[in-house]
């Protein structure tokens, strides 16, 4: 009777187990055919995060990919094997599958507990093999949630053929890259940097433990470090037992005073937990964009990125190494002019510094930063457009020397004056401050910006000329007397890469801030070739930069871009301010750089004719003052202990210095040692003190003669330069030749 009992039961057992092998084959069948491909493994490394390099291979940003309608990032830098340290590989493989070199993939524990966890469903999570891990966290993401027995089926077939593709190292360097560690932290090397704040090849057995044990479930592990402790107990002794390690090794890994991020921890000296504090400090959840130097490069950087490559690469593979032209400690010099930058209540600035020479963007801060206020996506270095004011006259007197024959010694009168063009307003300039100077060299007149004999300068070299010339340097202006004054719109970067080409002997290099890019494996996708235009002829551009260096440190009068003067170094520059005082800039180069400070209110409004400083001071707020003081910390930072070149700019062939009279022109022995070109005639250049000028005088006031004035009161003078400023000024009547 028992026998026959027993019979049955066994029949009833193994029908069952028929039963549920044959659904489970059936199953698997049909399963086998729904299959995904694993040829997403051969383009995981692309999956990762672009780093974003200095000049020098320095890390400066990381750009990291998205995916999934909910453009979830992922931060993940792939790794090769030798790239972590061999005692992490030891921790990680003991704590998730101490036979992984012994499998095939699967091993028969893992089978029952998919078994079990489909028909009885309470079963504890764990058992995976590496294998099987790599195949839930790749082909099969979109199941990684689901504890059903399809997804274990197809977990194991797949892991079956992921063996037989690849070495147990390839698959081992596929885990280390795609395991979760929290936040949005994929792979070894951003779990080493974001726990412990070091690349996997230096990390410590005990760290590796420490990482080891948060693979399961790294949020709620990480914030229970006394389980993690115990945890790392046990898998040192089994470690031990299993001969991977000495019990000396385990002991020191025991003793070794572990302070992962977001924990202050105390221990006895012999390992045993004292105290467990949790800081303020959580992993951090990077969004798609982190840089430790400059948001606005790394914003720019993942713009010209998209335009070039799109999203796809970018945000979905991406994997990319781009080579930037920033100098780390000129980007810094930056940050830090910006942040001690006294301005206006409420307005806001740019600065941008160049290598003429290559058109490289050593740094750019597009904005002054604000306590609390992360930096915003607006970069006025390269989206502020605004009129560059007197800082363009340089162009127009550069035009009028090369085009109109014009030299440092020229002489222009500033007086009134109307321009006419056919069609439109007479066009009637004024000065900044409403008064005439009289007769002045382009020197001086640059010195002192005067509006004026600007315009007649450009009327010399007709505003034609100008136009095409500040086209080529990459303006977009139209021909008009205006023009001369700086009436148009640029940007900070523009105007610095136009700047540029008389440092440069005359050759404009456009600007660009990605110098390469390349794949992960290497492969380079582009390489700057910036255009070279050679804009002026090597002597003019020296000219130019010399009569600007003369704005910085002439004296006696005292140049309005004086207090641009750098210790030791060359300095050559021009202020600029726009009508109503909307805008101020300073525009300025010294071997190694040129540099632009642009300040201002995004409204477009007029600043304030004062303000207050940090230390309580008040001071007038001009373009003489407050974007040079910032220019000046910039570039004296970011050139700090690199070499000096205390004579200026290579002299060209076919240049020659002489003394002048910066008031006449006139050459003068004690006077100012300008450039010129070889060959210029100033023999009678200038306005010597043996000339005179013809002036028409009213004989009734012995005062400049009007429109108003009678012809018949109307005398023509010549009057000695010397006093011919005082006449038109209006500050003294001439003496009239006695009447018959």
């Amino acid at each position: 009777m028992i026998r026959k009992v027993l019979q049955g039961v066994f029949l009833v057992l193994l029908t069952a187990l028929l039963s549920v092998g044959s659904l489970f084959g059936a199953s698997a069948l049909r399963w086998s055919q729904d299959l995904p491909s694993l040829a997403v493994l051969d383009t995981l490394e692309f999956s990762a995060t672009s780093q974003v390099l200095a000049r020098d291979g320095t890390q400066i940003g990381q750009i990291v990919p998205v995916f999934g309608e909910d453009r979830e990032s992922t931060n993940r830098i792939p790794v090769s094997l030798d790239e972590i340290s061999p005692a992490a590989l030891q921790a990680i493989v003991a704590y998730e599958d101490a036979e992984f070199f012994r499998h095939y993939g699967f091993d028969v524990l893992s089978v029952a507990r998919a078994f079990y966890e489909e028909f009885v469903g309470d079963a504890d999570r764990g058992g995976s093999t590496i294998t099987t891990q790599v195949i839930k966290n790749t082909v099969l993401y979109d199941l990684r949630a689901d504890r059903s027995l399809e997804r274990k089926a197809k977990e194991l077939m797949l892991a079956v053929e992921l063996e037989r593709r690849l070495t147990k190292p390839e698959i081992l360097t596929h885990y280390v890259n795609v395991v979760f560690w929290g936040g949005n932290v994929y792979g070894i090397r951003a779990a080493a940097q974001t726990y412990f704040g070091k690349e996997p090849s230096a990390l410590t057995l005990a760290e590796g433990l420490y990482l080891a044990r948060l693979i399961p479930a790294p949020n709620p592990r990480h914030n229970d470090f006394s389980a993690t402790r115990a945890s790392m107990r046990t898998v040192l002794d089994s470690m031990v037992r299993r001969g991977t390690i000495s019990q000396e090794a385990a002991d020191r890994a025991w003793r070794e005073e572990l302070q992962p991020r977001g924990w202050s921890v105390t221990y006895d000296g012999q390992g045993g937990l004292l105290e467990a504090v949790r800081t303020g400090d959580e992993v951090r959840v990077q969004s798609t964009l982190t840089s430790d130097l400059s948001r606005d490069v790394l914003f720019h950087v993942r713009n010209f990125l998209l335009d070039r490559f799109g999203d796809p690469v970018v945000y979905g593979q991406g994997g990319l190494r781009i080579y930037t032209t920033i100098d780390v400690q000129a980007q810094r010099a930056a940050n830090q002019a910006a942040i001690d930058a006294d301005l206006p209540a409420g307005a806001q600035l740019a600065i941008v510094g160049i290598d003429p020479e290559t058109g490289e963007v050593l740094a750019m801060v597009g904005e002054k930063p604000t306590d609390g206020v992360g930096v915003g996506e607006l970069n006025r270095v390269l989206q502020a457009r605004r009129q560059p004011g007197s800082s363009f006259k340089p162009i127009v007197y550069a035009t009028a020397m090369e085009l109109g024959g014009f030299s440092q010694a020229t002489v222009l009168l500033d007086e009134p004056a109307t321009f006419l063009t056919r069609g439109q307003p007479p066009y009637e300039p004024r000065n900044w401050d409403d008064q005439f100077s009289g007769v002045l060299s382009v020197r001086e007149n640059l010195n002192q910006s005067r509006n004026i004999p600007a315009v007649k300068a450009l009327e010399a070299a007709s505003a034609e000329a100008v136009a095409n010339r500040a086209r080529e340097l990459g303006y977009d202006v139209e021909p008009y007397y205006a023009l001369a004054l700086g009436s148009f719109e640029v940007t900070p970067i523009q105007h610095a890469s136009a700047f540029g080409a008389f440092a440069n002997g005359g050759v404009q290099v456009d600007w660009h801030v990605v110098a390469r890019v390349e794949d992960a494996d290497g492969n380079v996708l582009y390489e700057a070739v910036p255009r070279h235009k050679q804009v002026w002829s090597p002597q003019t551009a020296y000219v130019m930069l010399d009569a600007l260096h003369g704005n910085v440190v002439d004296r006696d009068p005292i140049a309005l871009s004086w207090r641009a003067s750098v210790p030791g170094r060359w300095i050559a520059g021009k202020t600029g301010t726009t009508n109503d005082e909307r805008d101020i800039w300073f525009v300025g180069a010294t071997p190694g750089m040129v540099a632009t400070v642009w300040i201002g209110n995004d409204d477009n409004s007029s600043l304030p004719r004062s303000m207050t400083n940090a230390d309580g001071t008040t001071e007038t707020v001009t373009s003489s003052r407050q974007p040079i003081y910032v220019w000046n910390d910039f570039v004296a930072r970011a050139l700090e202990g690199r070499p000096v070149a205390a004579d200026g700019f290579p002299i060209p062939e076919g240049i020659v210095f002489h003394r002048i009279d910066r008031r006449t022109g006139a050459l003068s022995a004690g006077g100012t040692s300008a450039a010129f070109l070889a060959g210029t005639d100033l023999s009678s250049a200038g306005v010597a003190s043996t000339l005179t000028i013809e002036v028409p005088v009213d004989r009734r006031t012995g005062m400049r003669a009007t429109a108003a004035t009678p012809y018949e009161f109307i005398d023509v003078l010549e009057v000695a330069p010397a006093d011919l400023a005082a006449f038109l000024a209006g500050e003294a009547p001439l003496e009239l030749p006695v009447q018959p």
